[in-house]
């Protein structure tokens, strides 16, 4: 199967020959088949199915099966957040009663020099990641560091994920506290001005929460060592576990696959129709190449998961000037979504773009500052929506 890069079936993208297209449905049963669609699982929860057995797309998700991202282009000047100091890889974009946008950004500081250097790329991520704060009047931005005390949580932590508990309205940034975990929690209750202290709450990595209407939350990871189904190129994969209240641990992991597909970097939201998505990296570690490792998985319940889409977003950024780049990586998706739980934006970190961007002039927006080859930045990209 195409999906499994690098190791298994086929080594590479041209399957001798034998891929099928999942952009054009080949690689869907009930079209390959060349019957209508019958349920709205069926498009991928992502829209509906038609009288006439058609999937009909909601504005943000597109193909066939309604399974793939539909994403606006990008504006040069609204790249996210790509600081002129420091590297960083992913984050996670609330917005305030202010209005204002914040994102908790890992950000990558320099081994040496850190207050001299500048922009010293992914391979510090494991000892020099930091959560910082950075803000935006817009939600792709540019966003900016705080102009004092930008620095919520100090190296070694990273992988950050903001939600606001319904029940309470307080906020939970979950982190992980070194290269393979544990996962923390730590909880404010005044929008983030002020934090408690950070509690683990799991031993496990990559934390995907989902804060629950009766309080508790459901936390998606990433565990290794798993038996995947061959053929696969890595043996990461999802699981989920119960964390019944603030107080104290999750339950402790099962590291029961979710699904049968190789995976990290889980990340999941509610849809304006009640239905459940996760976005995740599908090809992790040995997969290779990268330029299609974005999962989409979808669930009526939360709790039985479709298999996943390979491919639903790339490593292919598209900008507004008619003009695109393709980066080697697009990693740590997050979707962020409005009141109404239509997706809005995804936030992801990617890396082994072109210098500069790619930008011809070389002058437009922030992309200045970007190095190529390991430098890392946290892209917000707009998801399209409904023609007004």
């Amino acid at each position: 199967k195409e999906q499994f890069k690098g190791q298994g079936q086929y080594y590479d993208g041209t399957c001798d020959g034998k891929c099928g297209d999942g952009r054009k449905g080949e690689l869907t049963a009930w079209i390959a088949e060349k019957r209508p669609c019958t349920t709205d699982l069926e498009c991928s929860l992502s829209g509906v199915c038609t009288p006439e057995g058609k999937c009909e797309c909601d504005p943000w998700a597109e193909g066939p099966d309604c399974s793939y991202l539909k994403f606006e282009p990008v504006d040069r000047a609204r790249l996210g957040y790509l600081d002129e100091r420091h590297s960083s890889w992913g984050g996670s974009v609330v917005q305030k009663s202010d209005d204002i946008y914040h994102m908790y950004v890992s950000e990558i500081i320099c081994k040496e020099d850190p207050d001299v250097r500048k922009r010293c790329g992914l391979n510090n991520w494991e000892t020099h990641s930091r959560i910082a704060q950075a803000t935006s009047t817009s939600i792709e931005g540019p966003y900016q560091r705080l102009a004092s005390d930008p620095v919520i949580l100090p190296p070694e932590h990273h992988n950050p994920s903001i939600h606001v508990k319904p029940t309470t309205g307080d906020y939970h940034l979950f982190t992980i506290s070194g290269p393979t975990g544990p996962i923390e929690r730590m909880i404010s209750s005044d929008e983030g001005k002020t934090w408690g202290s950070p509690k683990t709450v799991s031993p496990r990595q990559n934390p995907g929460p989902l804060m629950m209407k009766d309080g508790s939350t459901y936390l998606f990871y990433r565990a290794d060592g798993l038996d995947i189904p061959y053929p696969t190129c890595s043996n990461e994969g999802i699981s989920v576990t119960h964390c019944p209240s603030d107080d104290g641990p999750c339950n402790p992991p099962n590291d029961m696959l979710i699904f049968g597909h190789t995976g990290e970097d889980p990340s999941v939201f509610v849809d304006h129709r009640g239905n459940y998505h996760m976005l995740f990296n599908a090809l992790p570690y040995k997969c290779v190449p990268k330029f299609e490792q974005g999962g989409h998985a979808w669930s009526a319940d939360g709790f039985n998961w479709s298999d996943p889409r390979i491919g639903a977003f790339d490593t292919t950024v598209k900008f507004t000037d008619g003009t695109d780049m393709k980066c080697e990586r697009r990693e740590r998706p997050q979707m962020v979504t409005g009141k109404d739980g239509r997706p809005v934006a995804l936030v992801s970190a990617v890396t082994g773009c072109p210098k500069g961007l790619g930008d011809p002039s070389g002058s437009v927006g922030d992309g200045k500052f970007y190095r190529g080859a390991d430098d890392s930045f946290t892209l917000v990209q707009k998801m399209t929506k409904a023609a007004e």
